[in-house]
């Protein structure tokens, strides 16, 4: 299966570590800068991702069974969001 990405867009004020995971693997991860997109290489057509505050390591979001090829981090009436 050929390798792609899904495209991370962080739109929040913080660095942020993104992980994608197949079940309990680890298969791509990335520290990615305020204001700034990533690529996440992968060749998964569905998918896990979780997103962590890349200083304290703690979760902010998380989105399971995805098949989205881009992600987008918010934050919406102070909650943090993936579009």
């Amino acid at each position: 299966m050929a390798e792609t990405g899904i495209t991370f867009h962080n739109k929040i004020d913080i660095k942020i570590q993104a992980q994608i995971f197949a079940g309990t693997t680890l298969i791509s991860t990335c520290l990615v800068e305020p204001g700034a997109t990533q690529i996440l290489p992968t060749s998964l057509k569905q998918y896990d991702i979780y997103l962590k505050n890349g200083a304290t390591g703690w979760g902010i979001a998380h989105k399971l069974d995805s098949q989205s090829t881009s992600l987008t981090l918010d934050v919406h009436n102070g909650r943090y969001t993936i579009r």
